[in-house]
């Protein structure tokens, strides 16, 4: 998601994702990236997050990740490997990334991933999922380029259509190799990893550049891979 999690608009694309996911049916809420802006701002998204997931009546559960030695924590990795749908809110993702990788809770997720589980996130949650590129820099607190590499091949921008991100997107896509897939999502709007590629919903768009191209896809349009 480029923006907007936890609101009504999202469920839809929630409830599919779910549906085809393993996993007991549930979601692994963790506001980890916001960690760094305090304590208020960290229970206020996990707040907001069970209730945004009670109104879908998807079974929900937070799980308290604020810093690497609670992602090391055994039972939040088993938690996780439980659900169907690990979900990850905005904040900052460079902090992000440092938290989970080489972690319980980092493997945890890649299990998951691999047993037919569902990996979901929202700005700084969606960065993070992108590929790790050689090199790639950091701009402000974003870790351009530096993502997990659970979605390899791809470089995910978000909040893509706002006005805060209009004097960066010609340089921060450039920066993209022409072998890498960049896709920028716009603010309430998401992209879903169907089997034909990302199924695009929501209210924006979503920009794709890819060897030289450049392409706009809008709800209910998919994005090859």
């Amino acid at each position: 998601m480029g923006s907007g999690e936890f609101q009504p608009w999202a469920g839809p694309a929630e409830i599919a994702a779910i549906s085809v996911a393993h996993g007991d049916g549930s979601v692994a809420i963790l506001a980890t990236a916001s960690a760094p802006e305090g304590e208020a701002v960290f229970q206020r998204w996990n707040e907001q997050g069970l209730r945004h997931y009670e109104s879908l009546r998807i079974p929900a559960r937070v799980l308290a990740v604020r810093d690497r030695e609670d992602a090391q924590d055994p039972e939040t990795a088993r938690s996780v490997r439980a659900a169907s749908l690990v979900f990850f809110s905005g904040g900052n993702p460079s902090y992000l990334r440092a938290t989970l990788v080489d972690t319980r809770l980092f493997s945890a997720i890649e299990e998951l991933l691999a047993a037919g589980g569902v990996y979901g996130g929202c700005s700084a949650g969606a960065m993070v999922a992108g590929a790790q590129l050689p090199g790639g820099r950091g701009l402000a607190r974003f870790a351009w380029g530096q993502g997990l590499s659970l979605v390899e091949g791809h470089i995910f921008g978000v909040h893509w259509d706002a006005p805060m991100m209009l004097p960066f997107r010609t340089v921060l896509s450039g920066r993209v190799p022409p072998d890498f897939q960049f896709l920028g999502i716009g603010e309430d709007t998401s992209i879903f990893s169907a089997a034909e590629g990302w199924l695009v919903s929501g209210k924006g768009a979503v920009e794709q550049r890819h060897e030289g191209r450049r392409q706009r896809y809008t709800a209910a349009e998919t994005i090859p891979y």
